[in-house]
Formats: C-alpha cells, structure tokens, sequence
C-alpha cells in the first residue's frame, strides 16, 4: 500500500494534469473577475498629413493600452477625456504626460451645440490643428457606452488617492482596455486621387476659356467626421448648378457663346491644392485631352481667360469677396466681372480682398496656384479671410448652409459669367433701368432649388478627406456622373507632389473590462511558486509519505 501511493505522487502524467488545470483555471479566473464589458466603437482619427517636409498631427494609429484618466502619468495608457475637459488642460502638457494614446469623445449631435458650445469647441479644433505628436489620438461621439467608460476611468482614478492604494487597486482592481480593430488599410503607394473636369465647348478653337475650380476635398482637425458642407461642398455643388445652367447656352450653335467653359473639380486641396497644381502643370505642357470620355478635344488650343475658383458661398455672412493676388487692371476678366457683380446685385456688399502671393508657405487660396504660373485667376467666397475657422471646421455641418444664400450666389455668378462672355453692356442688357437684368438673362426658376437641394445631400452632406480612398472614388465617380448628362468629361489622376496624404481617418476601438496588465504577473508569480513547491514535493515525495506512513502506524498500534 504504501509503495503504490508514493507511485501515485510519482506519477508525471499527475503533474502535468495538475499544472493544466492550474493554469487554465487562473488565466480563465483572472480574465473573468468582475463584470466583463466589451464594447465596439467607431472613432476617427486626428489628421495626419505631410506638407514641404513638415509633418502635421497624429502619427500614429494603433491602439492597444489600458485606459486611465486625463492627467495621469502613466506609461503606455491611452488617456481618456471628454471635449470639455480638454479645454481646462494644457495641450501639449496632456501630450507629454501620455505615451500610448488619446481618446476624446466630442457631442454627439454637433447641431445641439448652444453658441457658447461652439465657441468652445472651435477652440479645440484650434488647439488640435496645431498638434504635432507620435501618440494615436481619437475622437468618438459621445453616447451610453462613452459615458461608462468614463466613470469608470475617473472613479478609478479617484479611488487611489495614495501611492499605496494605487497600488493594491492595481493588483486587485478591474481596468478598461482599448484596443483598435486595425481593419483598414492604409494608402498604398499606387494611390492617386483624380481631377474631374467638365467641358462646354464653343466649337471655334480660337476662343478663349473661362474655367471654374472648386476643390471637393474636406479637412477639419479630425477629416474622417467633418462633411465639410460649405469648405466646399458649396463649391462643388456651385460647380455643378452652373454647369447644368449654362449647358443650355451650349445646345444650339444659334445660343452658344464664343467662349469655351471649364469646370473642374480638384483633389486634395487641403494638401496645398495638389489636384489644381497638377492640373495647371499637365495644361501648361499642352497635353492632348485622350482621357475625354467623349474624345477629340484638344486642350493645347485652350487659353484661360480667367480661371474662377469658388469656395465657401454658402453662408450668409453680409457679402461675397473676390480675393485676388492684386488688384486686377481695369480692363481684365477679373475686374470686368468684378463691376458686372456689382451691378447686378447692387444690394449687395462685394468686395475685392487682395493678399500679396507667398512661394515659401502653402496657398492661401487655389486661386494662388494660377497666379504662380501667371495666369488670371480669383477665388469667390463669403469669407472674408483664409484664416477663418469655419474652412476646417467638424461644426461645418448641413445645416449650418443657407441654401437660399447659395441659389443666390450661383445666380449671380452666372449672370456676370453669362453677361460677359455673350459681350453684353456691364450695365445689363438694357439701358432701361426698369429692366432688371437677373429676369432678362435667365429665367426665374433657372437655377433649380431641388437639384441645388439634392447635389447638397449628395457632395456635402459626407467627409471627403483625401486620405479616405473609399470616400475620395465615390465623390469622384458620382461627380463625374453627374456633370456627363451637362457636357463632356474627363478624370484624371494626381500625382502629389511635396505633399502626402495618410489614410485610416477612422477605425474601430473595443473597448474591454478585464484585470490590469500587473495583476496577471502576479498570478503568474503564484502560478509558478505553487508549481515549484508542488514540483519539489513530487519529487521528494518517498521520504515524506514514508515518514507520514511510520507516524500513523505508531499511533495506531
């Protein structure tokens, strides 16, 4: 009896079982302490784009710490916050404390925002515009899920207000893990955003051109949720109505103005208008239009007139300004149509804005890239200023579009178009002061409230960052649909060029209630103790059972 027991201890299948069974037990026990809560959320990243060499935003995009509050110095943890709370810190101080991540949860219905809210909350668009970090920062919308993770953040941190209660919570308290899902991939090498352009020809090749321009990208401090509904869907729906417009002027060779009518579309105007400078540098070589869908165009015969780039047209903010590099001579396209403007919404305040060209910093305007290359250009918009923050703002919302203000606009761009490539008095097409020239040149309905309506729901009403690749060829095949029932179109890849875009604009966070990293190393610690005692027992087993054996027996007889 007593050899078959000391050969029961002996026995190595008994002491694999046993460590198996240990093992599982405590890794299982460890993952299951408390209630385990895993939650999945869509986030989106801060910007990240590189312009002349200097790197701007975020870095990075992976995410896989344990979550702590704002303000702890924790290493390796993705601080989490709320909007408000950012506002109370030190920006750069909160990107020095973290060395892992930032998650930022923001409203999550940005039209409830009171104009205190937005004032506020333009000032953290303002303060993450000028982040330069390695760290993943993201922001999510607000709702149940964001508001328990939290207060489960903050009351943890509340909980340790001394070195060793943070340390006992430590071992023995639950903690929220991010990790990202990293499902989307990022740009490849071969990528390249398109131009779309969009032609109304006059037949006659010596005619000159008029081209309208309006980028169709978006931009905002986090590009992946900002829809960028006037900067500038305005424009690119602008773009279009007018296109639809003129078209008509176009179908009849009796009607068809002997001037020739562009309208492009560009990429990545937020990269320092790389689709415009690549345009203008492809037209400049003379290039032959082979990619027109409807071929036989040759655009070494266009020569620009005037190229009007339109952004921002959809707000009332008391006026529409022409900025310029200059102030244009008196008998130029630019002033021309300056005066033709003016005289056709007399009402109305428009002004010439002129800003002096800098070749060492990024384009204000994407008027600028034209002017560089010595052709005429200016940029039309309701801004006053480049430097307003509405042109890179999330809270550029639809609704935030007046679109009786944008109808107007559209109208009386292409009246003074209109106007001055038929030839007409600037005064308008009668000396009769009672002749108005808005009913005269086109009619009332002419341009069309439910299809300005409907380009807005389909060009501005989404995020087109031109790091997103999905969104970018889905503005771009639908803008190129769109404008071939108006004219003849084209698409053209960019090549960028002393600029980068970076994709994963968003991702999925799981957010996940499980034991701190620390707690596991101590199970693993006790694991293994328990393993050496139980390992030195095995082994050394005969002379303790025997000795057990012989104690028994003399108290027994």
């Amino acid at each position: 009896m007593q050899e078959e027991i000391i050969d029961f201890f002996r026995n190595p299948a008994l002491f694999f079982y046993m460590t198996l069974m240990m093992t599982v037990c405590v890794v299982s026990g460890s993952q299951q302490v408390g209630d385990v809560v895993e939650t999945e959320f869509h986030a989106y990243r801060l910007h990240q784009y590189e312009i002349s060499g200097n790197m701007y935003g975020s870095r990075n995009h992976r995410v896989s710490y344990e979550a702590v509050s704002l303000g702890a110095r924790a290493l390796r943890r993705t601080m989490v916050t709320s909007w408000r709370e950012v506002l109370t810190h030190d920006v750069d101080d909160m990107w020095a404390l973290s060395t892992g991540a930032v998650l930022i949860f923001i409203p999550d219905n940005l039209d409830e925002l009171n104009d205190i809210d937005r004032k506020a909350f333009l000032d953290l668009e303002t303060k993450l515009l000028n982040v330069r970090t390695d760290l993943a920062v993201y922001v999510a919308p607000y709702n149940d899920d964001a508001a328990s993770i939290l207060n489960d953040v903050n009351s943890r941190a509340e909980k340790a207000p001394s070195a060793l209660q943070h340390l006992i919570q430590s071992l023995s308290g639950n903690t929220i893990s991010i990790t990202s899902s990293d499902q989307i991939p990022e740009l490849t090498d071969s990528y390249k955003p398109v131009n779309v352009v969009g032609r109304l020809s006059s037949g006659d090749r010596a005619s000159l051109t008029i081209a309208f321009v309006a980028h169709y990208d978006t931009a905002s401090a986090v590009p992946g949720v900002s829809p960028g509904a006037d900067s500038n869907g305005s424009g690119v729906v602008a773009l279009l109505e007018l296109l639809a417009v003129l078209s008509k002027f176009y179908d009849s060779p009796s009607t068809r103005p002997p001037y020739n009518l562009l309208f492009i579309w560009t990429a990545g105007g937020k990269l320092n208008y790389q689709g415009t400078r690549h345009w203008i540098d492809e037209f400049q070589k003379g290039i032959e239009g082979s990619e027109f869908l409807d071929s036989g165009v040759n655009r070494k015969d266009d020569r620009i007139d005037l190229a009007i780039c339109i952004e921002s047209i959809g707000r009332k903010t008391g006026g529409l300004y022409m900025h310029a590099g200059k102030t244009p001579s008196e008998n130029s396209a630019a002033a021309q149509l300056l005066r033709r403007l003016n005289n056709i919404a007399p009402n109305k305040k428009i002004e010439l804005v002129t800003k002096k060209i800098s070749l060492t910093t990024a384009s204000a305007w994407e008027h600028e890239k034209f002017n560089i290359k010595r052709m005429p250009a200016v940029t039309l918009s309701t801004l006053p200023s480049p430097t307003d923050p509405a042109r890179n703002s999330i809270l550029d919302l639809p609704s935030t579009l007046d679109e009786e203000e944008l109808i107007d606009n559209i109208r009386l761009i292409a009246e003074a178009v209109l106007g001055y490539i038929l030839g007409l008095p600037e005064t308008g097409p009668s000396s009769d002061s009672r002749i108005k020239s808005e009913v005269s040149m086109l009619s009332k309905d002419a341009v069309d409230k439910q299809r300005v309506h409907h380009f807005i729901r389909q060009f501005a009403s989404r995020p087109r960052p031109v790091g997103d690749q999905k969104a970018t060829e889905s503005v771009t095949s639908n803008l190129a649909s769109a404008a071939a029932g108006y004219g003849q179109v084209f698409k053209s890849g960019v090549t960028i060029t002393d600029s980068k875009a970076f994709g994963v604009t968003q991702n999925r966070l799981v957010a996940e209630r499980v034991k701190p990293a620390v707690f596991e190393l101590v199970i693993a610690a006790g694991v293994f103790g328990y393993l050496t005692v139980f390992y030195y027992l095995t082994t050394h087993s005969q002379n303790t059972i025997e000795g057990t054996v012989s104690a028994i027996r003399k108290s027994i007889f």
